[in-house]
This record gives structure tokens, C-alpha cells and sequence, in this order.
């Protein structure tokens, strides 16, 4: 394993994850309503597009794509080797994608995002403890480490092995 490679491409894509569902939640702010937790996202289904949530799901599914054919290609060309290893750089790179992500959007971005859901604004679960408590540490302690972060791993190695 590159431990210099990793390190510099899970911050590079971090930086990237965040910046590009920073501005998606600027562009579409209702269409994130939808991933936000219960009690906002019923408060805020009467002003939600569904064309902008098909918008917004295309924003996310092309950076997910975008982050695993960067790392399985940066990783091949990195030299770094074999279906083990590609899939603890997958993992590890996108474990540092969950951590930005949970320091980022769901610690920091909630007291800045709660003007731009309309329908929501009164909403308890935008208090940081409810918020934490629903959405973001059974999100990131749970769903990331053991659904998000291997299925990462398999595709960065499915990748590297593909082009190896």
C-alpha cells in the first residue's frame, strides 16, 4: 500500500465530496431535504421537485462514480497491488471521504442549512443533538463503515484489477 497516495487522494476527493454537495445543496436545497432526517423530510415533501431530486441524485451518482474510477486508477498507477490491498485503499480512502463528510455536512452545514428548507424551519431534529442522534453517527458509524466503505473497496479493487 501508498500510504502518501492514500493520504493525498482521500483528502483531494474529500475536498472534491464536499465541495460538489456543497454547491448541489446551494443549487437544489429542497431536493436535500430528501436525505435529511424524518421530521424534516415530511415537513419539507410539499416543496420538494422531483426533477430536482433526479438532478441531484445524478450530481451524487456521478461523483461516486468519478471518486472510484479516480482512486482504482490513481491507486494501479501508484503501484499498488493485488485484490487486498486496492480494497484497504478504496476503503481507507473513502473512510476519509465519511469522516470529512460527517465533520462537514452534518456537523457544521445543518445550522447553516435550515433557512433554505422551506417547511422545515421550526423542525426539532435541525438541534445538533437530533440531528447527530437520527441521522449522522448511525449514518457514518454504521451505513459508511460497514455498506459504503466496502463497497468502495471492492470497486477501487475490481478496478485496479481491471486494469492491472
Amino acid at each position: 500500500m501508498n500510504w502518501p497516495r492514500i493520504i493525498l487522494d482521500g483528502t483531494s476527493m474529500s475536498l472534491l465530496f464536499n465541495a460538489v454537495v456543497g454547491v448541489g445543496f446551494l443549487l437544489f436545497p429542497q431536493a436535500y431535504s430528501t436525505m435529511f432526517p424524518k421530521e424534516i423530510k415530511e415537513a419539507a415533501a410539499p416543496y420538494v421537485d422531483r426533477r430536482e431530486v433526479r438532478k441531484m441524485k445524478l450530481i451524487l451518482y456521478l461523483l461516486y462514480l468519478l471518486l472510484f474510477v479516480y482512486w482504482g486508477i490513481s491507486a494501479h498507477y501508484a503501484g499498488v497491488s493485488g485484490f487486498g490491498n486496492l480494497f484497504w485503499t478504496g476503503y481507507i480512502e473513502m473512510t476519509m471521504v465519511s469522516i470529512s463528510d460527517f465533520l462537514i455536512l452534518d456537523c457544521w452545514l445543518p445550522l447553516k442549512a435550515k433557512p433554505f428548507i422551506r417547511g422545515a424551519e421550526h423542525c426539532r431534529a435541525w438541534e445538533r443533538k437530533e440531528w447527530l442522534k437520527k441521522l449522522a453517527i448511525p449514518e457514518h458509524a454504521i451505513g459508511w463503515t460497514f455498506l459504503v466503505c466496502p463497497v468502495a473497496g471492492v470497486i477501487v479493487a475490481g478496478i485496479g484489477m481491471a486494469i492491472g
